[in-house]
C-alpha cells in the first residue's frame, strides 16, 4: 500500500493529477485474529474457511486454547486464548469483547467457545449458502469474472491513455 502511494505521488508530482493516492481502509478488525491468536491463515491451520460446515467450524472453535480461569474476561495481554474468541464472537455480533465477557461473566471457557461458535456460524451462514451457491454454478463465476475484466480493462486503457498523454509518449 504504501509503495503504491509513493509512486502515485512521485508521478503526480511530475506529470500532473493522474493517480489519486490511496488511503488505507481501517475497519474495527484489520486483522482478523485466527484461533491461535496469530493472523488467521489457512497455512497456520487457525482459520475458519466459509468451505466449513457449521460441526467443523464448532469442533474447530473447541480446539481453540484458552485458560484454567473459569471468570470470562477481555485482557489480550494476559489472555491472549480467551481474547481471541472474545474478539471473534463480538465482531460477529456486533458487540464489545469487554460487553460479551461480561454477559459470559463465570460461565467458563466451555460457554465462551458455544457462544462464540454460534455467533460465527449464525454470521456466516448467508455467505456459506452463497459459496455453495457459486460452487454449484461455475458459470455464474466465469461470467461475474468476464464482465470484471472487461470493466477493468476499460478502465485501465482509459487511464493508460491518460498516462501516455502527460508523459508525452502519445504515437
Amino acid at each position: 500500500m504504501e509503495m503504491t502511494r509513493v509512486i502515485a505521488r512521485r508521478f503526480n508530482e511530475r506529470y500532473g493529477p493522474i493517480f489519486p493516492v490511496p488511503d488505507a481502509l481501517v475497519t474495527a478488525a484489520p486483522e482478523v485474529p485466527g484461533l491461535d491468536g496469530r493472523k488467521m491463515s489457512k497455512s497456520y491451520g487457525n482459520a475458519i474457511a466459509l468451505s466449513m460446515t457449521a460441526d467443523e467450524t464448532v469442533a474447530a472453535i473447541r480446539r481453540a486454547r484458552t485458560d484454567q480461569d473459569r471468570r470470562i474476561t477481555f485482557d489480550p495481554e494476559h489472555r491472549p486464548g480467551v481474547s481471541v474468541l472474545l474478539s471473534t464472537a463480538a465482531l460477529c455480533l456486533d458487540v464489545a469483547p469487554e460487553e460479551l465477557a461480561d454477559d459470559i461473566g463465570d460461565g467458563g471457557s466451555g460457554e465462551l467457545k458455544k457462544v462464540t461458535a454460534t455467533a460465527v456460524n449464525h454470521f456466516l451462514a448467508p455467505l456459506r449458502e452463497r459459496r455453495r451457491g457459486f460452487a454449484a454454478d461455475g458459470e455464474i463465476v466465469r461470467s461475474v469474472l468476464r464482465r470484471g475484466n472487461e470493466h477493468a480493462r476499460a478502465i485501465a486503457d482509459a487511464t493508460l491513455d491518460e498516462v501516455r498523454e502527460a508523459m508525452g509518449t502519445v504515437y
